[in-house]
């Protein structure tokens, strides 16, 4: 009698699952949230998009397709992604959106770890880039080179303002 009543109680449903997922979901996009918002607060977001190999056209340290493929950026941004993603078996791609001369929106990929499954999150921060930012190395340091004289991904898109350009930063966050 117990067995019945119990299975009677329980409602199984076919959207119980996807309950489920969903709920994995919003933990995803809280914790990207989370993570963008940091550090952007704390400028580590800035000093990552920053990081910028004038010569190798690409991140520091980027495999030979310009991006990071086997974690996050070799700086704090990438220890927060590795430390709340990748060590939780959680994969992550970063993408940085920007617009063309033309006006045309381009996508620059700085961590890519694979293609996103159906169940993916997606939490986007924009960051405003200014003249006098300078490029950092991977330690964060700041090299001598600022934006306005840089050979960097996103063009100036208006040389009279102090405003170099506007990105959006996507973070992509799926379980493996």
């Amino acid at each position: 009698m117990s067995v019945v009543f119990a299975l009677q109680v329980t409602a199984v449903t076919p959207l119980t699952a996807s309950t489920a997922s969903q709920h994995i979901e919003n933990q995803e996009r809280a914790a990207a949230r989370g993570v963008l918002a940091t550090a952007d607060a704390n400028d580590t977001l800035k000093a990552a998009l920053l990081t910028w190999n004038e010569s190798a056209r690409s991140f520091y340290n980027a495999s030979a397709r310009g991006y990071y493929a086997t974690g996050g950026p070799p700086n704090a941004f990438g220890a927060a992604l590795n430390e709340t993603f990748a060590n939780r078996g959680i994969a992550f791609n970063v993408n940085v959106y920007y617009l063309s001369p033309s006006g045309q929106r381009k996508r620059r990929e700085m961590v890519h770890l694979g293609e996103p499954s159906d169940n993916a999150v997606t939490v986007v921060q924009t960051v405003t880039l200014y003249d006098d930012d300078h490029l950092h190395f991977t330690n964060g340091t700041a090299m001598d080179t600022t934006l306005s004289n840089a050979a960097y991904f996103v063009p100036d898109l208006d040389a009279a303002s102090n405003v170099y350009g506007v990105v959006e930063v996507e973070v992509v966050v799926w379980r493996m």
